[in-house]
């Protein structure tokens, strides 16, 4: 992994995600592959974005250079690479939270201040942020982690319950469709994002068979989606 340095802070922002072509293929929303990989692209580029936002120095782990055969493998020996060059505390994101913005991340920097573990929990059990200072990271134990189930905020909870917690607000990850469909209705109306997602969506046919409608709560505006629909 191959630091970008901004800052003079002893924290870490490490962006544990796959490429877009990876991403594509582990989470298709449409029925097109270069849809989907351009989804992703897109998804990858807002999480960086973000980062950069912070000014904090970041890392950016792939599989292109993640190591271990378990996804727990792969996380603790990331973390514990960006704890090996120096940093104090290590702030994890993936690229799937479209509502995490640079404010969450510089709050979970503040925390760590006077937490030993920082957790933003998503609506299903898990996690889309985890902060953590290195005084309190045992790598064995946070391998043991069961990742990628809804169980993962609980049990990050159950090892540090001896210590001192942070919590972020809840937010959605993105999956499927339908967490796309909840996040964006959550972003506001003047986020570019937000725009950019809902222009690249109504252009394309995802993954559903049967017509929706996405209904604007704020100004009450129903949006038809062409073609076969995307449930916004």
């Amino acid at each position: 992994m191959n630091l970008v340095k901004d800052s003079n802070s002893r924290t870490a922002i490490l962006l544990f995600a796959q490429s877009e072509n990876v991403e594509s293929i582990i989470k298709p929303i449409f029925p097109s592959a270069k849809q989907n990989v351009l989804l992703w692209k897109k998804m990858n580029g807002n999480a960086l974005k973000t980062i950069q936002k912070t000014k904090l120095s970041y890392f950016i782990s792939t599989e292109k250079n993640q190591v271990g055969t378990s996804f727990g493998e792969k996380i603790t020996k990331a973390i514990q690479h960006v704890f090996d060059q120096g940093f104090e505390k290590v702030i994890v994101i993936g690229n799937d939270c479209i509502e995490l913005k640079s404010h969450h991340l510089l709050q979970s920097d503040r925390d760590l201040k006077t937490n030993s573990l920082v957790i933003g929990s998503d609506y299903s059990g898990g996690a889309y942020l985890i902060g953590v200072r290195k005084s309190s990271f045992n790598s064995a134990n946070f391998q043991r982690i069961p990742w990628q189930s809804k169980d993962v905020f609980t049990a990050l909870q159950n090892l540090y319950k001896e210590q001192s917690i942070g919590y972020l607000p809840f937010l959605n990850d993105c999956d499927d469709a339908s967490d796309f469909k909840k996040a964006i209705h959550k972003l506001s109306f003047s986020d570019d994002f937000r725009k950019l997602l809902l222009s690249f969506f109504n252009s394309l046919k995802v993954k559903k068979n049967s017509e929706i409608k996405f209904i604007s709560t704020a100004y009450q505006a129903v949006n038809f989606n062409k073609g076969s629909p995307f449930p916004l």
